[in-house]
């Protein structure tokens, strides 16, 4: 499947480029003409429009008959109004063939048996009965990121900085063989120096340690100096993706946005909350920070290592081939849990098919808390279709924001959800970057990934599905927190909000696939 979208994508690369370098012939050589002879001026001119007309109307069609519904009114629009810039955006950064064959390359040098996880675990002596949908969806996620469910594995749910933190620092304290970790935000401040003297600590006892960041994540938020203490002790620093030239590469468009720790192959670490002082409530701007993560014991920790991995050969192209690297370490049984993980290199978006399965399963709730409300299509009509049916649906999103723009994306889409019933709450005066599901009180998924569209096609994400385990009782307990704190928006009220309010909404709508 991936091969024939490949092949069609290329195709499409190949036509775009054609058409970009006929529009800017076209356009150079009627601007040559009309200079060179006064007399066709007049006919240049009408050539230089004809020749942009077309382009743009063929690539419209282009677009409109190719291009997916996530991406495809903003660029018909940037391309309508500046006919060759917009072309060459276009190509540059609203198609993605490039990078996704360059991820896709890649990973292909590792090898099959390398880049997926190959373990099948052994479910004969499992006592938990999963449901006919709980079934279908282990299914669906081992189809699409191939990884298997283990019920041989202990969660604990790490609400905000003050819980995570703590167990953070402990579990690198007590490493005695390696760590991995990954984010894509770790500051350099009071809160991440913590982190990385506790990392140089183990470094110099003799603990192999890999420290993966995003280049664009934290590029400015790691001080060079803090990179070189880690490097002077001995940890391996790698930066994924590093873009040299924003703006004009498609790389920037594609972000590992994963948070992952992984502890000698026993402990691991994810979920929304990223290293640094604004984390456990220091930020001046932000005050209180609402964040979830999740600590993994068991043998799903095999399967975070193997994507920390893929990831380390991305940006390195080091192989960790160690089998200690990938050890199984099961323990006592706790419901189910099922690592899946997303990023370009995939044409499926298999968290958003995890997170559109659980949505159409749903039999009488669904509780959603996500810091971005921008989905695409099939995602929105889900939810109407939950709340139409009389399910429970409520959406906890940020009483303040952290960007103005995408705030204004997200309240877009609360008028058309609260006309079918679906309860939005805002978190009362707080940036809640928690992203959590809980479905039916039975089914969760806690990770990094986003209620968007960048989270769900561009971003390089993972998240934790968890099937009658206990963490989803402390999820619960949290949401009912959550609730007790935010303030329901009532459609009626919201009807009545201003023009200008629906303008900035409406034009950050149009723009949010692009952002």
């Amino acid at each position: 499947m991936d091969r024939i979208v490949l092949g069609d994508k290329m195709k499409r690369s190949i036509v775009l480029i054609v058409l970009a370098i006929l529009t800017v012939i076209v356009y150079f050589s009627s601007f040559y003409y009309s200079s060179v002879i006064d007399s066709v001026a007049v006919a240049t001119g009408s050539l230089i429009y004809i020749g942009l007309s077309v382009a743009s109307i063929l690539v419209w069609l282009l677009i409109f008959i190719y291009s997916d519904s996530k991406n495809k009114l903003p660029w018909l629009f940037v391309i309508a109004l500046f006919p060759v810039i917009g072309l060459i955006l276009y190509i540059m950064l609203g198609n993605g063939f490039r990078e996704t064959f360059r991820y896709r390359r890649r990973m292909k040098q590792l090898g099959s048996d390398y880049v997926v996880p190959a373990r099948h675990h052994d479910h004969s002596d499992v006592e938990t009965e999963l449901s006919y949908e709980e079934l279908r969806l282990v299914k669906l996620n081992k189809m699409t990121s191939q990884n298997d469910v283990t019920f041989k594995t202990q969660t604990r749910i790490l609400t905000n900085g003050e819980q995570k933190f703590p167990v953070l620092l402990e579990a690198i304290k007590n490493a005695k063989e390696f760590i991995f970790l990954e984010y894509y935000i770790f500051h350099s401040d009071e809160m991440g120096m913590r982190v990385i003297e506790a990392l140089i600590e183990r470094a110099k006892a003799g603990v192999e340690i890999r420290v993966l960041i995003d280049s664009m994540g934290s590029s400015k938020r790691m001080s060079k100096d803090a990179i070189q203490m880690m490097k002077s002790a001995g940890i391996m620093f790698a930066e994924f993706d590093k873009v040299w030239i924003p703006f004009l590469s498609n790389k920037m468009n594609h972000r590992n946005h994963r948070k992952i720790l992984v502890v000698d192959g026993k402990l691991a670490i994810t979920g929304g909350i990223n290293i640094g002082d604004e984390y456990i409530h220091r930020s001046v701007k932000f005050g209180f920070w609402r964040d979830t993560s999740i600590l993994i014991e068991g043998e799903a920790v095999h399967d975070l290592a193997v994507i920390f991995s893929g990831d380390w050969f991305f940006a390195t192209g080091e192989r960790l081939e160690d089998d200690r690297y990938y050890a199984s370490y099961p323990s006592e049984e706790d419901g189910g849990v099922q690592v899946v993980d997303a990023g370009p290199q995939s044409s499926i978006a298999p968290i958003k098919q995890s997170i559109f399965r659980m949505i159409m399963d749903a039999n009488h709730s669904i509780y959603i808390i996500t810091p971005y409300l921008i989905p695409d299509f099939d995602v929105i009509m889900a939810l109407k279709n939950a709340a139409l049916s009389g399910i429970d649906v409520r959406i906890i999103v940020p009483g303040r924001p952290d960007k103005k723009f995408v705030y204004y994306a997200t309240q877009s889409y609360f008028e058309q959800l609260l006309a079918v019933g679906v309860r939005i709450f805002t978190y009362d005066g707080v940036f809640c970057h928690a992203k959590v599901i809980v479905v039916d009180e039975k089914i969760a998924t806690v990770g990094t990934t986003n209620m968007d569209i960048r989270s769900f096609y561009l971003n390089f994400e993972v998240n934790v599905m968890l099937y009658q385990t206990k963490s989803i009782e402390a999820l619960l307990n949290d949401f009912n927190i959550d609730f007790s704190r935010s303030t329901e928006i009532i459609y009626t009220e919201w009807q009545k909000r201003s023009i200008m309010a629906r303008t900035a909404q409406s034009l950050a709508q149009l723009f949010s696939a692009v952002m």
